[in-house]
């Protein structure tokens, strides 16, 4: 019997740079690559034309877009490039070969060419949430029109006509036109739960886990002393870890601010930033020397730094989920994360992962409080590792035990096809 073929559509460049959307498929894919099962997977990218063959039976697929948002020169600021269009020709036809086509967003040109192609073709269509873009619509929204209009008027327009919220709107009705037509969907959080039981509710709702890759992720890379020497931070600072996209959306302001505070209150504290963006120059600006920017950096030292700080510093309030969070547990590395965000909630609020309330006065009281609590930085530790022998899972379960099941289920026609 020929394997089942399933298409994931990811419409963002793979790149390094890349956030946890494309990485919780390549994870995936890693995985599959790794096993045996009857699966033959094509996830497919945006990006230069191209194929990467991780395995015989797992593949990346890079279709060129036809309208990027790298075009819309105009813009300010986008945290990742996606393709605009209604319809993707090549992608379409490809498509028509597979059991089971797989979105990871309902909003841009893959996901549009999806929804044709399953209706016309009678090919079943799952979901997955992974990025909250109504919220980042609406907050990139309005910085787009700060930066273009300036403070004043630029506020003006935004309150006046309600853009931001507008666009946030527009969104989310594309979002459940899209769930609509899916015969099943992933998600993490109870929001969206409820949001694909109230629209769709023929479809399957499965919940959809993080994992971490525990081989790589592990407290056994712990190398603080080499870390110190290598990215010029005096022994002994409080070292907080930021892991992501160095802009408004990850609440690096509110960071910034909290960290200036705590140093100002008289903690010796450092923060190590990994990862690109527009605010890397505030970074120093407002930090000196009491902060690192290490950029991109590879897996490996990803590994060093997180079995290494202090802390993971997870600031921003719109998440689903958050790779990051769950790869410093599997360093042993104690976390702070928005309450807001919800990420603590999705793994069972673990005790090595703390919640902090949005603003700058409650995170950098947290952050005070953590560096001036020695053992209840050891008692996270020590939480975090319970937390990875009992509750972690890894990217071959998730695989195996969520994902599998429900595209065979799909794929042998055993749930409805919108």
């Amino acid at each position: 019997m020929p394997n089942m073929r399933v298409a994931v559509l990811v419409d963002l460049p793979r790149e390094a740079a890349a956030g946890g959307h494309v990485k919780y498929w390549e994870r995936l894919a890693q995985a599959a690559a790794r096993q045996d099962i009857p699966l033959d997977l094509t996830i497919y990218f945006s990006g230069a034309a191209g194929e990467e063959i991780l395995a015989p039976h797992v593949r990346y697929r890079t279709l060129s877009p036809v309208f990027s948002t790298s075009r819309l020169k105009f813009l300010p600021y986008v945290p990742a490039h996606t393709d605009l269009a209604g319809f993707h020709p090549a992608l379409a036809q490809e498509l028509t070969q597979y059991d089971v086509i797989h979105t990871t967003d309902a909003y841009f040109n893959f996901a549009r060419t999806a929804e044709r192609i399953a209706s016309w073709n009678k090919i079943p269509l799952a979901t997955s949430f992974h990025t909250d873009t109504p919220a980042y619509a609406e907050l990139f929204t309005r910085q787009t029109l700060l930066s273009l209009l300036g403070e004043k008027i630029g506020g003006f327009v935004a309150d006046t006509f309600r853009l931001p919220a507008r666009e946030r709107a527009k969104k989310e009705k594309r979002l459940r036109a899209h769930l609509r037509k899916c015969a099943a969907i992933f998600a993490m959080r109870e929001a969206d739960i409820a949001v694909a039981r109230e629209v769709a509710p023929g479809a399957m709702i499965v919940p959809m886990r993080l994992a971490a890759d525990k081989t790589l992720f592990t407290p056994q890379k712990a190398a603080r002393a080499l870390v110190d020497v290598q990215h010029g931070i005096p022994p002994g600072r409080f070292v907080v870890l930021f892991v992501g996209r160095v802009d408004a959306g990850k609440n690096m302001p509110v960071l910034l601010e909290a960290c200036a505070g705590s140093i100002a209150a008289g903690v010796d504290l450092h923060l190590l930033v990994t990862g690109l963006g527009p605010m890397s120059d505030e970074v120093k600006q407002k930090l000196g020397d009491r902060a690192t920017l290490a950029g991109q950096v590879m897996p490996e030292e990803l590994a060093r730094f997180y079995a290494s700080a202090d802390c993971l510093a997870m600031v921003s309030d719109i998440e689903i989920g958050g790779l990051v969070g769950v790869e410093a547990l599997a360093s042993s590395c104690p976390v702070l994360v928005s309450r807001a965000s919800g990420a603590a909630g999705l793994l069972g609020y673990p005790a090595a992962m703390q919640e902090v309330s949005s603003g700058v006065e409650a995170w950098r009281e947290a952050l005070t409080k953590l560096a001036q609590d020695d053992a209840r930085r050891a008692k996270m530790r020590e939480d975090a590792l319970a937390f990875r022998h009992d509750r972690l899972a890894d990217w071959g379960d998730i695989l195996q035990v969520d994902f599998m099941p429900v595209w065979r289920e799909l794929a042998r026609g055993g749930a409805n096809v919108r």
